[in-house]
């Protein structure tokens, strides 16, 4: 999976990327830079503790962060197919107490917002009339049963993007969803906006974030903040001055840690967990995704070969710790190929080899 990281020049959206991905700060770059980010998850932590395994692996993420532009570039075409490409974004709004020393106007948040889903409307709506004039073209020489479908689809898009209603709020069926996924719309897009605020203002953000939620926030777009400056202090602090400086401003965990998952979240993302004294693995999967699907991640030929998937969840296994201890519950199952796989499930696969 791929997150873009976006937001004006000196928004502060390229040290939240060296944040993530622990990757070396190179402040106005004028190449994309990439890197991936481990998601933090207690549970493979304690899961390590117990099995003690050779190998750890962690559900990843991949972020990249396009260099910065002024307001007026923001939205230009090929800004616009970048951000496209990417299965979700994330939005550096800078809201730092010291603004107007970098930027002509003071930037408020719900205008950013708002503005970002004016231009994405726009793009989105282009998109559908560039692909309605193809189709037309290409059925006046010869009419296909799956071009009808999605021209009255695209046409559906273009009259509600005309209105102003972006396409995660136009109801698809089955096959027009599977359609629309092909052209990457920004207004499916899943999006966490992230305010980049001063330490000073921490205390007082919670306020400022349940009132853009309510305004702004939905399934596909969540808001949250971050301090770059100070959470980069962090990360050159060792562990005791870390948890030490934390307490003092009464947080219970680095931002770093917070957007990460909330991240992952965001892209309906889940992990089961394979474990052992030779590897404790965490397997990132779509929500609703099936044992067989879920076996698919680990090999083809397990999927391939698959019998049933032996099952128990963390939560069980963080109370009994011992699998004959979970038999004996009945908290072990035998899981058949359409068993839809649970956050938090530790699973071992029968398969034919």
């Amino acid at each position: 999976m791929e997150i873009a990281i976006i937001g004006r020049k000196e928004s502060g959206k390229t040290l939240l990327f060296s944040i993530l991905t622990q990757l070396e700060y190179h402040q106005f770059s004028v190449e994309n830079q990439v890197g991936v980010a481990k998601i933090p998850d207690f549970r493979v932590d304690k899961l390590v503790e117990y099995f003690k395994p050779k190998s750890i692996v962690h559900a990843k993420v991949t972020f990249i962060d396009f260099p910065g532009v002024a307001k007026e570039e923001f939205y230009s075409a090929k800004r616009i197919a970048q951000y496209k490409n990417c299965d979700a974004l994330c939005y550096v709004i800078p809201y730092f107490m010291n603004q107007m020393e970098t930027y002509e106007e003071k930037i408020e948040p719900e205008q950013e917002i708002k503005k970002f889903e004016e231009e994405s409307i726009i793009a989105d709506l282009s998109s559908v009339e560039t692909r309605i004039e193809s189709l037309k073209r290409s059925m006046q020489k010869r009419k296909e049963k799956e071009d009808e479908i999605e021209l009255k689809m695209m046409i559906k898009l273009k009259e509600n993007l005309e209105k102003g209603i972006p396409i995660r709020s136009i109801e698809l069926n089955e096959d027009e969803k599977k359609i629309s996924k092909g052209f990457s719309f920004l207004t499916q897009k899943p999006i966490l906006y992230i305010l980049n605020i001063s330490e000073q203002q921490i205390q007082k953000i919670d306020s400022i974030l349940n009132d853009l939620t309510t305004k702004i926030a939905d399934s596909y777009h969540k808001i949250s903040f971050i301090s770059c400056q100070m959470e980069y202090d962090l990360m050159m602090m060792n562990e005791e001055e870390r948890k030490e400086f934390l307490k003092e401003l009464n947080l219970k965990e680095d931002a770093k840690t917070r957007i990460l998952q909330q991240v992952f979240s965001l892209l309906d993302q889940i992990c089961f967990f394979t474990v052992g004294q030779d590897e404790v693995k965490a397997w990132q999967i779509k929500k609703g995704t099936c044992a067989k699907e879920a076996a698919g991640t680990i090999h083809s030929d397990i999927e391939k070969g698959f019998i049933r998937a032996e099952v128990y969840h963390y939560s069980d296994w963080e109370k009994h710790r011992s699998e004959e201890e979970l038999k004996r519950e009945k908290l072990l199952r035998l899981e058949m190929k359409d068993y839809e796989v649970k956050d938090g499930d530790i699973i071992h696969f029968r398969f034919n080899k």
